[in-house]
């Protein structure tokens, strides 16, 4: 199963590129997280109460495929309600993962997203 959502706003402290992580919000972002969030509408908000991704599963930001390496237990409740994750883009797990978060892979110097404005965003359940 695949989920399909736009980057309709960035946030102006939602992304450097050489930081780890990113939040992601659908159009419910709260009001003061707006500034420090890249901000998705997904092409059909009635499936999300049907998301799933696990280890293993993909995510494609504008046509740059990363592995989810780990997905937090929360990462399916937030998304149904919220449209929210947060993707970290790593080389190495930490010993507590966020449970909010989607862990990717970057090995082998595999460059992070831009995050622009209009980009498409894929999640895909293997």
């Amino acid at each position: 199963m695949k989920w399909i959502a736009t980057i309709i706003k960035v946030g102006q402290k939602a992304w450097v590129s050489d930081q780890e992580m990113v939040l992601l919000f659908g159009k419910a972002v709260p009001q003061d997280l707006v500034n420090v969030s890249v901000i998705q509408e997904f092409t059909n908000d009635s499936l999300l109460s049907s998301f799933v991704l696990q280890k293993g599963d993909t995510v494609t930001v504008a046509g740059q495929t990363y592995k989810a390496t780990f997905v937090g237990e929360m990462v399916r409740r937030n998304m149904k309600y919220l449209g929210h994750l947060t993707l970290i883009f790593t080389v190495k797990m930490p010993s507590k993962p966020l449970a909010d978060a989607v862990y990717l892979d970057c090995v082998g110097g595999q460059p992070r997203p831009a995050f622009n404005l209009g980009d498409v965003i894929s999640y895909e359940h293997i």
